[in-house]
This record gives C-alpha cells, sequence and structure tokens, in this order.
C-alpha cells in the first residue's frame, strides 16, 4: 500500500507544478511552487507528522525542483545575467524564509 500511495503522492506533486508552470510564466511558476513546497515542508517536519516520507519526500519533492531552478539560472545567465543572479538569490532567501516560517508556525 505504501509504494502505491508514494507513486500517488508524488503524480498529485507532479501535477501541481505542472499547472503552476502552465499558468504563470517560468521562471514565476517555478518559484511559486518552490516556496509554497518550503513552508509546506517546513510545517510538516514542526508538526512531526507521521506521513513526513509520504508527504514530505513524495509529494512536495515532486511539487518542488531544484533542478528546474539550476536550468533556469543557467538559461537566465545566458542573455540575463542579472536576472538569473536575482532569481538565484531570491528563490533561496525566499525557499528558506518560507521552511523557516513553517516550522515557526507547526
Amino acid at each position: 500500500m505504501i509504494p502505491a500511495a508514494f507513486v500517488v503522492a508524488a503524480g498529485i506533486g507532479t501535477g501541481l507544478r505542472f499547472l503552476a508552470n502552465s499558468a504563470l510564466p517560468r521562471p514565476i511558476g517555478t518559484l511559486l511552487v518552490n516556496v509554497v513546497g518550503s513552508f509546506l515542508l517546513g510545517w510538516l517536519t514542526a508538526v512531526g507528522s507521521s506521513h513526513h516520507t509520504l508527504l514530505g519526500v513524495a509529494g512536495l519533492g515532486a511539487l518542488t525542483t531544484f533542478s528546474t531552478v539550476v536550468a533556469e539560472v543557467v538559461e537566465l545567465s545566458r542573455h540575463q545575467p542579472r536576472r538569473a543572479i536575482s532569481y538565484a538569490g531570491l528563490s533561496l532567501i525566499l525557499g528558506v524564509g518560507a521552511a523557516w516560517l513553517g516550522l515557526t508556525l507547526g
């Protein structure tokens, strides 16, 4: 049962990321899902849920995506190096801040 639930949670996370990136211009969609995912993982960690692995690793791991951030930074750096640096810094600052807020509120 757990492997099937893991796959379902990952599918939901991936689907939500796809919807966000379809509805919002890149890299805004990626930034949004990563900040929301960071907050939720911080909160989930703080409340000590027994579903931490299922929801955190599968669902939120599929929702958030470090590799896409890196690819977007590289792509932006080709033509807009300042924007690439801003995006990388903003992703880090907002992601860590959201995780801290989730931990604090949880």
